[in-house]
């Protein structure tokens, strides 16, 4: 027998599912999947999109046989040429086809008697169902019946046993659950041919269908039986022999009987039953060939495909071959240029399957969308759900309006924008379905209109995704028109119980409210209750997570949706929730974007989690393998879109917000070729994105946008087992500038202005051109106030920030940037003049002190003792406060040759100087200095009454406190020993060559020299693992503080600042050791990783010290994974902080810190200028 070959042929395909290459991706699809529960999906046999999806129809029962076919029923009353899959009503069934023998009962029948119908019991366990192609016995009839199809036309084969009295009925009563004839026509067309129409009302309530049909054989007699003057029945008598086999080919048209007959003529001429099988899966290989997903998980790869064959069987064809078809008002219309589509359940499809086909199926979308606009002029507005050329009006909202919109956004050519922004807007002006009250109102009441939230949110994202198409045609008074009216939830949310919920017409919430509760299709809500809809605002997640106060409470709000009862209340509660985890319902499309709020909050790992864990026990290669109604491919797109790793949340915004991929590799057909996701590492246990790379380049975006994925190429996933953040959350909308106008800017330096300019036209990524823009002048900008001194020199007072004081280290760092501009800029050489003399006069008037007020006002924490001079802010003694200082006037005076602030201050303040770093060598004692404060921070003042643990004078320096203004546990602070032996080095050759201060300079050496050789001595300590390193702290006595602080000078930024060579072994291997779990203040979590220290909160990472691991770096990944860090740790302010959160990058401390600011800029001009301009370009 033929056909058993290719039963044969497709049973072996089946069998076949590798990992790599996949020879037939039809034989992945499991047509079984959502044939239980409530699934309601399509069996039979059709091509991708097609008209004619023929398959069995089910004696309907209830709900759950809106498709015609149920995985626990196994009657056929017929196998009828359209049919829905996955809808929540039953329609169509056009066109029913019986094969029998013997005497019939013209009737659908029932169950319970066998002769009381057409019906027979099928042989499930001989059933064959795949890609254009089913099979099933008929026990009944002793018949088997095969069916394959092209788009329009249904090519039947049936094996009859011997029969005197064999025929094949033609079935125009059945129209499934809903659907009632209301005219019909059949009349043969000499004894092979049948022609006819069936029109009807149901969901529907004005389909038409038109057909002809031939056999392959020559019938002996058509018997017409009418029911009522309608004739509903019509029998084609044969005589067979046993094994004979009949064919039947039944072509389509929603235009006319002579269509039919065209569609057939074209498509089907001849009968080879193998050919067009073959044909139709070849059609579907190639069709679910245009995404190549590769994992070792079979059962994932058959959910997978079967999903995406879902999500192909509709929107249908809906034209003839010579592209005319009836329009939504009844009128036949000729080839507009484009295939005309049906079966638009928008309510469902506009949030994953609408983008899906964007992505993978773009040709024919644009016919969507032309198709859609077609309907509006036919109609007056766009689809809501559209069947068969009539407006069913189901479901809530504007949902034709989003696709549409989509198209706009993302660029799609071959349709009139014009006229698509005409009918959404007519669409979403229109006076009726809840829209005139929410004009009144500004909200839907709910006692003027039912399901009002449900409406009333439906309506706010389309009026978001239109605001959203405006502003892309530059129409900004209908952006700002339809962004206002957009944000219509906020009237129904209550901020007491934190819900979105029915609220009246005189302002007034109502009384009784359970969040659990839910009457089907008769509250506040459509198919859901306040748990679920109160997230359905996915346009305007900002705007949503205010409602709740912060951010924090809404995450929290988030969580407990997953780990509240999944208890419904009430007696009439929606079918249509389920697939319940808390009272989370994946079984319906209002819950299907929640899950992607979490990465938009910006914890993406919970994402991934809620998506793995709905991917492996919501979906399944089993019957009840989907949690709900398959709705049209709805159910199916969400799961090909999750599982590879992103989805669209907000309607109409061109860009996929990620989760976790499950697949090692997939590959797209897209319009500029091929785009590949990488999944690298990836596993059950790996599935957190941890980077990701976009075509070679750092991606540092939470979403990827559909530009991207349209042009092809690779996006690379590394995952791994912990949580990880790779973007900012709190990404700002536009790139603003956030610097203060130039009116209020303190400083302004053309030299610089111009280098900015260089910088920013040399950038590629806008988000890094933004924050160099933002953060390279802070310094400028915000805190330097030069003046001039009484006796006419520069005079220049730099606060450190957000504190009106200067530190000496701070302002020392803040303005050294800039001293490679001196010689181009006259008033900035002057302005930093002017802060070395500060600098220096401060030296002088208190050599202990870190940090001084601009005048002698006595600013200071009160609590301090001693007492300190007026001008005096703080008097914390750090080595660093004098190594600044001369860092500075020494890159100075070698960049500009100007020896002016080498005067009798600077005399008298290097003196200064190595008086009290000799003192602080303790040799003699503790000395002079001693602090103690009235604090509750342990490290905010000295113990042992002020003076600080002992120590051993063996040479090195006291350091009293730490460059982070946190008290040393042991008093020799190695970094800041090593910055002053190059700080005393570069003294004595200031004071030789430009003050001939030989003997002072010869001071300098000598006291560089022991220091050196203490270093050498004491600041080495062996590492279990990392050998050599030096210690962050040592007290001479052999103890030794084996740490590092994010504050420089540190043990990381001794190369940096020239104190220690990059290539010095011990130093490389301190530097490993610092950025490691074994420095106690070295953080990793989710947002980033890097060095904090005890100055402020606990897990905390300071930018200061991944600035410094790019400083110190010669590896380009390494660099380039520190700036993404930089870029995604600012909450998007643009600006650099003192510190963040590991764990919340939004948790951050000092929103001004001119310092890191400027130290960002000074990075990235060190990028640059060192060669490495591709590492910066090469960040998306």
């Amino acid at each position: 027998m033929r056909h058993l070959k290719f039963i044969a042929a497709a049973l072996l395909v089946l069998g076949c599912t590798p990992k790599g290459n996949i020879d037939s991706y039809t034989g992945l699809v499991d047509m079984k999947i959502g044939t239980g529960g409530h699934g309601h999906v399509f069996v039979g046999a059709n091509v991708p999109f097609g008209l004619v999806q023929l398959g069995p129809t089910s004696i309907p029962q209830e709900w759950d046989w809106c498709s015609g076919y149920h995985d626990s029923d196994s009657t056929v009353i017929g196998f009828s040429h359209t049919h829905l899959s996955g809808t929540g009503i039953g329609d169509l069934f056009d066109i029913t086809v019986m094969p029998v023998t013997g005497e019939v009962t013209y009737a659908r029948g029932t169950e319970d008697d066998p002769q009381s119908g057409l019906w027979s019991y099928a042989d499930r366990t001989r059933e064959i169902a795949k890609p254009g192609y089913y099979s099933v016995p008929l026990t009944r009839y002793g018949i088997t019946a095969e069916m394959t199809a092209t788009n329009r036309v249904g090519l039947h084969r049936y094996t009859f046993p011997q029969s005197e009295d064999a025929g094949i009925v033609i079935d125009l009563q059945n129209g499934g659950c809903w659907d009632k004839a209301t005219e019909t026509f059949i009349e043969a067309c000499g004894d092979n041919a049948v022609k006819g129409y069936r029109y009807s009302k149901g969901w529907a309530n004005a389909q038409r269908i038109y057909f002809y049909a031939e056999f392959s054989k020559p019938f002996s007699d058509l018997h017409v039986h009418s029911i009522e003057y309608m004739p509903l029945f019509a029998k084609a008598d044969f005589q067979t022999t046993d094994g004979e086999q009949v064919m039947m080919k039944v072509a389509l048209s929603p235009v006319s009987m002579e269509g039919a007959y065209a569609n057939m003529q074209a498509e089907m001429p001849g009968w080879d039953f193998e050919a067009t099988a073959m044909a139709a899966d070849k059609a579907w290989n190639e069709e679910l060939g245009r995404i190549k997903a590769e994992t070792s998980d079979k059962e994932a790869l058959k959910v997978f495909y079967t999903a995406l064959y879902h999500a192909m069987i509709a929107p249908a064809t809906f034209c003839d071959v010579d592209g005319s078809y009836r329009g939504a008002d009844g009128e036949i219309y000729q080839n507009p240029g484009y295939k005309t589509y049906t079966t638009f359940s928008l309510w469902d499809t506009y949030r994953a399957a609408m983008p899906l086909y964007s992505i993978f199926q773009s040709e024919r979308y644009t016919d969507f969308i032309n198709t859609m606009l077609s309907i509006y002029k036919e109609q007056g507005k766009l689809p809501v759900w559209h069947l068969h050329g009539c407006e069913t009006d189901c479901m809530v909202g504007n949902p034709g309006i989003p696709p549409v919109a989509d198209a706009i956004v993302k660029g799609f050519e071959g349709f009139d924008y014009e006229l698509a922004f005409e009918a959404m807007k007519a669409s979403a002006l229109r006076p009726d379905r809840g829209q005139e009250h929410r004009m009144k109102y500004g909200y839907i009441p709910c006692d003027l209109f039912g399901e009002s939230v449900a409406y009333d949110l439906e309506y706010a994202l389309a009026d978001g995704a239109l605001a959203n198409a405006a502003k892309m045609l530059g129409k900004e008074d209908d952006y700002q028109h339809f962004l206002n009216r957009s944000k219509s939830y906020v009237h129904l949310f209550d901020h007491e119980l934190r819900f979105l919920r029915g609220k009246d017409s005189k302002g007034n919430f109502r009384k009784e409210y359970s969040p659990f509760a839910s009457t089907h299709r008769a509250d506040d809500y459509c198919e859901g209750n306040g748990w679920q809809y109160t997230w359905l605002v996915p346009h305007d997640f900002r705007g949503l997570v205010s409602c709740f106060g912060d951010k924090e409470n809404f995450l929290g709000k988030l969580d407990s949706l997953f780990t509240v009862s999944s208890v419904i209340e009430g007696a009439e509660t929606s079918p249509d929730i389920s697939g319940l985890i808390g009272q989370y319902a994946h079984g319906n499309e209002p819950s299907h974007h929640i899950l992607y709020f979490y990465t938009m909050a910006g914890q993406p790992w919970k994402t991934a989690d809620k998506v793995r864990e709905v991917l492996s026990t919501l979906y399944s290669a089993k019957p009840d393998g989907l949690s709900g109604n398959e709705d049209v491919g709805q159910m199916s797109s969400w799961y090909i879109l999750s599982s590879l790793g992103f989805y669209e949340v907000e309607p109409a915004s061109a860009r996929y917000w990620f989760g976790s991929p499950i697949f090692d590799k997939a590959q797209i057909e897209v319009p500029g070729g091929t785009f590949t996701v990488i999944a690298e590492n990836n596993s059950a246990e790996n599935r957190y994105i941890q980077s990701i790379t976009l075509n070679g380049k750092a991606y540092t975006k939470g979403y990827i946008e559909h530009k991207d994925i349209a042009a092809g190429g690779e996006l690379i996933l590394k995952m791994g087992s912990e949580p990880k953040v790779w973007y900012c959350a709190n990404e700002p909308e536009e790139y603003a500038d956030q610097r203060p106008l130039p009116e209020d800017r303190l400083f302004t330096s053309k030299a610089v202005e111009e280098e900015i300019a260089r910088v920013v036209g040399m950038l590629e990524n806008p988000r890094l051109k933004w924050m160099f823009a933002n953060c390279y002048p802070n310094t400028l900008d915000t805190t330097v106030h030069p003046v001039e001194s009484e006796d006419g020199q520069p005079d220049t007072f730099v606060y450190t920030g957000d504190i009106p004081a200067m530190w000496l280290r701070d302002s020392g760092a803040q303005v050294w940037p800039y001293v490679r501009y001196v010689n181009e800029d006259p008033e900035l050489k002057n302005m930093i003049a002017g802060v070395i003399n500060r600098q220096f006069k401060c030296i002088c008037i208190d050599p202990y002190a870190n940090a001084f007020n601009v005048e002698p006002i006595g600013a200071a924490n009160h609590t301090d003792w001693p007492e300190a001079d007026p001008y005096v802010f703080e008097r914390k003694w750090e080595i660093d406060s004098h190594c600044y200082p001369i860092r500075l006037a020494y890159e100075y005076w070698k960049t500009s040759g100007d020896e002016s602030v080498f005067g009798d201050i600077w005399i008298e303040a290097v003196t200064k100087i190595l008086a009290t770093l000799k003192e602080q060598q303790r040799k003699e004692g503790h000395g002079s200095y001693f602090f103690l404060r009235v604090t509750d921070r342990q490290l905010d003042t000295k113990c042992v009454v002020g003076r600080g643990n002992p120590v051993n004078p063996v040479g090195l320096i006291a350091s009293s406190f730490r460059p982070s203004d946190d008290a040393t546990t042991f008093e020799f602070l190695v970094p800041s020993n090593f910055m002053a032996v190059n700080s005393l080095r570069k003294a004595a050759e200031i004071l030789t060559d430009v003050n001939g201060e030989k003997a002072l300079a010869k001071e300098c050496l000598a006291l560089a020299a022991e220091v050196e050789k203490a270093l050498k001595e004491y600041a080495v300590v062996e590492h279990p693992e990392y050998g050599k390193i030096y210690a962050f702290e040592v007290d001479g006595f052999g103890s030794h503080f084996l740490m590092d602080d994010a504050n420089v000078p540190s043990l990381l930024a001794m190369s940096y600042l020239g104190d220690v060579p990059a290539d010095d072994p011990i130093y490389m291997n301190t530097r490993k050791f610092v950025w490691s779990e074994a420095n106690p203040y070295f953080h990793c979590g989710p947002a980033g990783e890097g060095i904090g220290g005890p100055h402020i909160w606990s897990e905390v990472i300071w930018p200061m010290s991944i600035m410094m691991r790019a400083f110190t770096s010669d590896c380009d990944e390494e660099i380039q994974h520190c700036i993404c860090q930089l870029m995604t740790t600012d909450a998007g302010t643009g600006f650099m902080h003192e510190s963040f959160h590991k764990d919340n990058s939004e948790v951050f401390t000092r929103e001004w810190f001119a310092w890191q600011n400027t130290l960002f800029g000074e990075l990235i001009l060190k990028i640059i200028n060192d060669g490495r301009l591709h590492v910066l370009n090469n960040i998306i």
